[in-house]
């Protein structure tokens, strides 16, 4: 069990500080200059109008225009440095979390889900985004306007100081309460978010499997319920959120009505009350209650960012299952597993019991086995994919927890079951292990792959551009280009996780024909499902329900291994009699 270490989120926030404060500031400037504007209207109402002075009205025309134009000119700037800020704080934490996420176990990602990361990394930051922007700018002038508009208007009437002590105290409390039963709510939005992102993603993937088999319909049902189940809890959101804003209008109105009466009556009965005033106040409940109104609004966007923060935190907090040693030395290539046990967090039975093989730098070596007998997963323990349970892996005499990961890997050329490849050209994509290779390297590396003629038979040969994940070439096709990459990086141990499945059995003999003769210093770890791979291996492992059964060379084997012998004359016969051995 790793142990997580707490991580605030607003700490990707504290290099940009001085950009959130000015954005405040700025918006300070913009609120004082929208509780000074009603003043001077007043003034020009009172003094100007009543009494036909052009003067006054002249006068206090151009103070509010210049106090609007600062004002302006306050919310410009607050804006500006409020999206700085936000945005470098936003463009920080995703790639902190996919940092955090590419070094993930296999098991991490799979308990997460990749779904659920693209959310996080996306989604999430945006929302946190969006709180920060608001925060640095809208709190600040909500607070301001919701209390200097009480100060101010408590400065014209007292009286009016009445009617806000009846009003807002209901209005809160109701804001509160809303509050209170929508946060629980968007935790549900994002995780309904998670699950279409993750079907969305898994028919994208698998978008020939589901036109092989017709199952659109299906996917399309599918599909439809993650959707529904998105719509029906944003649905309830919404639905909680559309009952407070009537009830905030209808304060609003109660509001402004009992300004009109006292303010009017006060007017009328001619005891110091001025029309002008009358019309301040109002501008001020606006304000006021305008404010009370972006909080509620604010709030959401907190609620919102909480839940998101949550959910970020998660993914910053938890550490990488697979650390890296400190180790730094050069790799020859000799392997050995100790006693090794292994089982997945997700098994009840251990996959791997008492694994122990010698590969001595140089040797190729082929496992070989049923499906579910942890081929593979023997396979994913030398570069670290995953830790075993019990026992230890050595290259070279070292326990392979105890090199640098990097170090490790460097060394380590894997070819896994399903051929991975990104949108670019052939040239990109082999060299992608080696971004500083050149042509003649990379075609080097082809040629013992047995890639570089069909390559060299398109119009654009190694720049020619191939589809996302390989999509406009064949299996066998990608698993060459996928083979040459991993031989480019020039590795000390390559692995072939039946990696040549989808090659006739001519181009695969070609291929490891090649590989002997140009890479006859590299350890070679085989995982086949068929004899016709195996057999020109120097030894070969049989595993059965994962433990070893038998090793030997394929005469040896056919001789003491029943299991062996099963499969070799199962494949005989499939292949219509032609003998493996030869």
């Amino acid at each position: 069990m790793h142990q997580k270490k707490k991580v605030r989120v607003l700490k990707y926030l504290r290099p940009y500080w001085l950009y959130a404060v000015l954005a405040a500031l700025a918006m300070v400037g913009e609120v004082i200059a929208d509780l000074n504007l009603p003043l001077h209207m007043a003034k020009i109402i009172d003094e100007g109008i009543q009494f036909k002075d052009m003067a006054i009205i002249y006068k206090h025309g151009l103070i509010m225009l210049v106090i609007a134009i600062l004002g302006a000119i306050g919310g410009f700037l607050s804006a500006l440095f409020g999206s700085i800020a936000s945005r470098k704080f936003s463009n920080d934490l995703r790639k902190a979390c996919f940092e955090k996420a590419i070094n993930f176990s296999w098991e991490q990602t799979d308990k997460i889900t990749t779904g659920s990361l693209i959310t996080r990394i996306t989604n999430d930051v945006q929302t946190l985004q969006m709180l920060v922007s608001m925060s640095v700018r809208m709190f600040v002038r909500t607070i301001m306007l919701f209390i200097g508009g009480i100060a101010y208007m408590v400065k014209i009437n007292p009286k009016f100081g009445v009617i806000l002590l009846c009003v807002l105290p209901i209005e809160i409390l109701l804001l509160f309460i809303f509050i209170r039963r929508v946060n629980p709510m968007f935790s549900k939005v994002q995780k309904s978010l998670d699950r279409v992102n993750e079907v969305m993603q898994e028919n994208v993937n698998g978008s020939r499997v589901v036109k092989a088999f017709a199952n659109e319909e299906v996917e399309i049902v599918r599909f439809g319920k993650a959707s529904v189940e998105l719509s029906e809890n944003n649905y309830n959101v919404q639905k909680l959120l559309a009952y407070l804003s009537p009830f905030q209008t209808l304060f609003l109105d109660i509001t402004i009505i009992s300004v009109l009466f006292i303010g009017g009556k006060e007017v009328m009965a001619n005891v110091g009350f001025k029309v002008g005033e009358v019309s301040a106040a109002l501008t001020y409940i606006l304000q006021i209650l305008h404010a009370v109104m972006s909080m509620g609004h604010l709030f959401q966007t907190v609620a919102r960012g909480t839940a998101s923060a949550k959910r970020i935190r998660e993914v910053l907090e938890t550490n990488p299952a697979i650390k890296s040693g400190e180790v730094v030395q050069e790799i020859n290539g000799n392997i050995e597993f100790k006693n090794v046990y292994f089982k997945y967090n997700s098994s009840n039975e251990n996959i791997l019991n008492d694994i122990s093989f010698k590969v001595n730098a140089g040797e190729s070596i082929a496992i070989l086995g049923a499906t579910g007998t942890g081929k593979t997963t023997i396979v994913n323990l030398i570069p670290r994919f995953y830790d075993v349970l019990e026992g230890s892996i050595e290259i070279d005499g070292v326990d392979v927890r105890k090199y640098d990961l990097k170090t490790l890997r460097e060394n380590i050329g894997v070819v896994l079951q399903k051929s991975e490849l990104f949108t670019g050209t052939i040239f990109d994509n082999i060299r992608w292990g080696k971004p500083d290779a050149t042509l003649e390297e990379v075609r080097e590396a082809a040629r013992i792959a047995q890639a570089d003629d069909f390559i060299m038979s398109f119009s654009e040969q190694y720049n020619t551009v191939i589809g996302e994940k390989g999509s406009s070439l064949s299996g066998g096709q990608k698993q060459r280009i996928c083979i040459a990459r991993a031989i480019l990086k020039n590795p000390k141990v390559l692995i072939f996780d039946d990696a040549t499945s989808a090659l006739d059995l001519a181009t695969e003999a070609r291929l490891y024909k090649a590989l002997k003769e140009y890479m006859n210093d590299v350890t070679i770890i085989l995982i086949a499902q068929r004899v016709a791979s195996a057999k020109g291996a120097e030894k070969i492992i049989v595993l059965d329900d994962g433990v070893i059964s038998g090793s030997g060379t394929n005469d040896e084997l056919l001789e003491n291994n029943e299991i062996y012998k099963d499969i070799y004359y199962s494949q005989l016969k499939a292949n219509g009699g032609e003998d493996y051995a030869k």
